[in-house]
């Protein structure tokens, strides 16, 4: 910070210019007495003095300022690191919450697959239990005919409950769907189990092989329920990895190829802030931008919020 106040120069300048002051005054008061004289040398003593007074009272203040603003600094860096490494877990907290938004939708897509699993096993015990009946119903059909041959008729033994029409149509209907609905049923299982192994990688932090096995999955069973849930995971993988380029790609696929699914948003957020990683920001806030418009209420749009706001 610049100083004000007077060089020697300057000083020099002024006690000339307060002699001349002097010599006008002698000489227009004409009979200015030593007296006189005196009193304005002491007044001049005097303004040099509060001058000089005044010099050093702006020193002192300038130095002070000068402490105080080094002092600010200081305290100001502290901060600035502070605020880097809130950023820093505030990214960290945005990736976890998203990771656990998809595990949530995950893990209500099983609970739901499993409802209908649990009544597809009740509706088999039943079909099961009919058949049974059926089964004996016919063996004590065939007992009753050979005793009736044999003429032992104490042998003959009556149904338990005889079956109505509707009983034997539903029979008959069950008996010729069962050998193909078992075979239609074990893929299902398999393909269940396929993306259940890489979904347990992928958490467990195995991303290659939680890779490699959504991929198979895709390429074994691209037209399941859980296809799209396959492709969403494969860009999660990607994007563990930091591999930004191929999970934006891998999202992008979710999107084009599954638009009814429920991870278009989580596809969509993901994809945005993969864009922001690359240091593409433009691209990263139309995306966030769009999750908030198409889907307001969802957890996704509050995580897109959020990063918008510390997004430049």
């Amino acid at each position: 910070m610049n100083r004000i106040g007077f060089t020697d120069m300057e000083k020099r300048f002024l006690n000339i210019g307060l002699l001349k002051l002097l010599l006008v005054c002698f000489f227009l008061g004409g009979c200015a007495t030593q007296k006189d004289v005196s009193l304005l040398q002491r007044q001049i003593w005097t303004a040099r003095r509060d001058l000089d007074r005044n010099k050093a009272q702006m020193a002192q203040m300038e130095k002070t300022l000068d402490e105080k603003l080094a002092a600010l600094d200081a305290d100001r860096q502290p901060l600035r690191k502070n605020q880097a490494e809130v950023g820093a877990q505030l990214d960290r907290l945005e990736l976890e919450l998203g990771q656990l938004s998809g595990q949530l939708e995950e893990a209500t897509t099983m609970y739901t697959r499993n409802s209908e699993r649990i009544s597809e096993i009740q509706q088999n015990q039943m079909e099961s239990m009919l058949e049974v009946r059926k089964s004996v119903e016919d063996l004590q059909r065939a007992l009753n005919v050979m005793a009736g041959h044999l003429g032992l008729q104490e042998l003959a033994v009556s149904p338990t409950k005889p079956s109505t029409p509707k009983e034997k149509q539903a029979d008959k209907a069950q008996s010729s769907s069962d050998a193909g609905q078992t075979v239609k049923m074990q893929p299902a299982a398999s393909a269940e189990e396929h993306y259940d192994n890489a979904l347990q990688l992928f958490r467990s932090g195995q991303y290659d092989g939680a890779r490699d096995g959504f991929q198979s999955y895709l390429e074994r069973y691209p037209k399941s329920n859980l296809a799209d849930n396959a492709q969403f995971w494969l860009g999660e993988c990607y994007y563990a990895e930091q591999r930004y380029g191929e999970a934006i790609a891998a999202y992008e696929k979710t999107i084009k190829e599954y638009p009814k699914s429920d991870k278009v948003s989580s596809a969509m957020l993901k994809q945005g802030m993969a864009f922001i990683e690359l240091g593409d920001s433009t691209a990263g806030k139309i995306l966030l931008k769009k999750v908030v418009k198409e889907y307001p209420n969802s957890n996704q749009a509050k995580i897109a919020k959020s990063k918008l706001t510390r997004t430049k």
